[in-house]
């Protein structure tokens, strides 16, 4: 019986390691404007260039499920005690954001005083189960009729499609569009703050 998704809050190291890297690269590409500086919008969108890829929610799920190999059959009629199943727990992960950063772009409109930035839609970029964590248990294998590796192989990874919809069921791809709004409203708003755009205000506009 599978338990209920539970939400592990946003990945913050990942996003402040992602762009503190754009952040450093930046400065030391004499890219990144001192007090007074005049910029434009291909100077902004380069300021993504570093970050490839943006995870900002992610989920962790601990679940149980159970594997049955159907008994064999002769002339459509099961032979007794040929079938094999196990219990199995495992935990992982489902991570939403930005799968190409480099995709974004940015226009300004100076009659509006606003900075505009274009994002690829939030997509599901990862959904998998910990190795590690995997533990089986009332194991009934039958000789004839054995489980193998191909067997499990699929069953983890239909685990992990139904894991990846019930966390897009519970709100996972609008959360992390709300925090990846944050993130990079925060991050144009820190790269504009010396130059002639300091007072624009700026917005997101998704790619759906």
């Amino acid at each position: 019986m599978k338990k209920k998704l539970k939400r592990m809050g946003v990945i913050a190291l990942v996003i402040a390691l992602a762009l503190t890297a754009a952040y450093t690269s930046l400065s030391i590409a004499g890219l990144l404007p001192s007090r007074g500086s005049r910029i434009d919008s291909t100077t902004i969108t380069n300021s993504f260039e570093d970050i490839a890829e943006l995870a900002t929610e992610e989920y962790n799920f601990t679940n149980v499920g159970k594997y049955t190999k159907d008994q064999l059959k002769v002339g459509g009629v099961g032979i007794p005690f040929t079938d094999s199943s196990f219990l199995i727990t495992y935990s992982g992960t489902v991570k939403a954001g930005i799968a190409d950063i480099s995709q974004i772009t940015v226009s300004i409109d100076d009659a509006s005083k606003t900075i505009t930035v274009k994002a690829p839609a939030i997509q599901v970029l990862d959904s998998s189960i910990d190795p590690a964590s995997i533990t089986t248990y009332n194991q009934s294998f039958d000789i004839v009729n054995q489980i193998k590796v191909d067997d499990v192989a699929a069953f983890l990874a239909s685990e992990e499609a139904s894991s990846k919809q019930i966390a897009e069921d519970n709100g996972l791809i609008d959360r992390a569009r709300t925090q990846a709004e944050t993130l990079l409203t925060a991050h144009v708003a820190t790269v504009v703050s010396n130059t002639q755009y300091a007072d624009y205000s700026v917005d997101v506009d998704w790619d759906d």
